[in-house]
């Protein structure tokens, strides 16, 4: 009862909230921190005090009794080996996990997109806003580690509902009138985003299971970050101008309450426990994988794309306008470049099946800071503003599909009943480094040519990574298959 009773006054009053941000006084006293911000007479929203938020605490009152509820709860006393429906099941939880994986991407990448319109409203130099970034990602870092426990305690489904309605009440950060209150709620933002990546990739390997899991996830991962960046972008394109910068983050609230109310479809626990299933389902191309991917280099490789990802993710729009590109260009071509990365995960898909997972990511690594380090080298970055543009997005592009790949991998050679641990280790190492990405990135978002450099130097560090365990990999394939006979 406490499940249904916290679920249900969460999604009320998020509903609610959702409403309220929309139809507040227009004429109510703006807070201190933004009253040296110039007035803008298109935009629709803007902070409210939190003697007008009655709603946001009542959501968290809900959600502390969905955790409750799930507590008492426990794990499913039953972990059934396959899913209910058959492939029909499947293929449910396959839309349903490439669905939720699509809005928590789209979520992390608003950080960028958000930042620009909370600089001009509070009158924030680049390493401060760089901050919302940091409280974000260490969320997402607690986050992984909490629901990777989580996940093989209480169940999957436990864990889902919570993570989704956490998403969905702390929405409402973008009513919050201070900066403040700001990097609070987007820390427990990160709280909830962060634990549901590594679940949704867990949740995604089990469904699809047989020998092409390991690329099938991957081709369904990369579409989500496609796509998820394609919704952020769009957002930023078209919602932005009319409504300010605060609704990128209240979409969350009818999102996540979707994702939410989709919890009964969500299997408690589909992991494989048996020493001969889980030889039947790991392919030995993924065996070799496995003695070469050690937890230690999984963990390394994740650390340094978090880096990419997170630094680049965070300062490209940033970076763009900086070029001399107008606002709604550089949101349109980052808009394209998702789109065009759409169809580029079947490539992926193909080259995980034909090179393996190993030597498929270094070599987008490799390409990567070939690429970065041939536009930085020809001055045309510094010159040409709508090239420094391109070459920005090409580099977002690029290690976005890096990220797509490095969580998929790791699940897909983890132990079955470990599966959900380990997916959120590996998820926490990559956060960890995203920590640091903003930061590293901020000292040098004055100038593009810097920051390609910077991330020039990550992807050969990266792509090295990738090329020493796939070396490692060749080298252990003959012991392996003379033990295997």
């Amino acid at each position: 009862m406490l499940l249904y009773a916290g679920s249900a006054i969460v999604l009320v009053s998020s509903a609610l909230a959702f409403h309220h941000a929309f139809a507040m006084d227009p004429a109510m006293p703006m807070p201190m921190e933004m009253a040296h911000a110039p007035a803008d007479a298109g935009r629709k929203l803007d902070g409210m005090p939190l003697a007008e938020m009655p709603e946001m605490f009542t959501a968290f009152a809900g959600l502390l009794l969905v955790v409750a509820g799930a507590a008492l709860r426990g794990r499913p006393r039953s972990a059934p080996t396959e899913l209910r429906g058959g492939r029909r099941g499947r293929l449910l939880i396959a839309v349903i996990g490439t669905a939720a994986l699509t809005v928590d991407i789209s979520k992390t990448s608003t950080l960028g997109f958000v930042i620009p319109g909370m600089r001009a409203d509070y009158g924030l130099d680049p390493r401060t806003a760089s901050l919302l970034a940091v409280c974000g990602l260490t969320g997402t870092a607690a986050g992984a580690l909490l629901f990777g426990v989580l996940t093989d305690r209480i169940g999957r489904r436990s864990s889902y509902l919570i993570a989704t309605l956490g998403f969905t009440a702390t929405s409402m950060c973008g009513s919050m009138p201070t900066f403040r209150g700001n990097l609070l709620m987007c820390g427990l933002m990160g709280l909830a985003v962060g634990g549901l990546a590594p679940l949704l990739i867990t949740l995604l390997t089990e469904a699809v299971g047989g020998r092409v899991r390991g690329s099938v996830v991957v081709a369904l991962s990369v579409v989500a970050t496609a796509v998820g960046y394609l919704i952020a972008a769009g957002s930023a394109l078209w919602l932005e101008p009319v409504f300010g910068w605060r609704i990128l983050w209240l979409i969350g609230a009818p999102t996540g309450a979707v994702l939410a109310v989709l919890t009964p479809f969500v299997p408690d626990y589909v992991a494989l426990s048996a020493p001969a299933a889980r030889s039947a389902a790991v392919p030995r191309r993924d065996s070799r994988s496995a003695r070469a991917l050690t937890h230690g280099l999984q963990r390394a490789f994740a650390t340094l794309i978090g880096l990419l990802t997170f630094g680049l993710t965070t300062w490209v729009p940033s970076l763009a306008r900086i070029g001399g590109v107008p606002v709604r260009t550089a949101n349109l071509m980052l808009t394209v470049a998702a789109v065009v990365m759409v169809p580029c995960a079947l490539l992926l898909m193909l080259g995980y099946r034909r090179f393996g997972p190993t030597s498929m990511a270094a070599g987008l690594a490799t390409v990567t800071a070939v690429l970065l380090l041939a536009l930085t080298a020809s001055g045309a970055v510094a010159q040409v503003g709508w090239i420094c543009a391109g070459a920005l997005v090409a580099a977002l592009f690029s290690v976005n599909s890096m990220a797509a790949i490095f969580l998929p991998i790791a699940a897909d050679l983890a132990d079955p009943e470990r599966r959900g641990r380990t997916t959120g280790w590996v998820s926490f190492f990559n956060r960890l480094g995203g920590l640091c990405g903003p930061l590293l990135l901020a000292g040098l978002v004055s100038s593009a040519s810097d920051v390609l450099l910077a991330v020039s130097v990550l992807a050969l560090l990266c792509g090295a990574a990738a090329w020493y365990i796939s070396r490692r990999s060749r080298l252990a394939a003959p012991a392996l298959g003379a033990a295997s006979e």
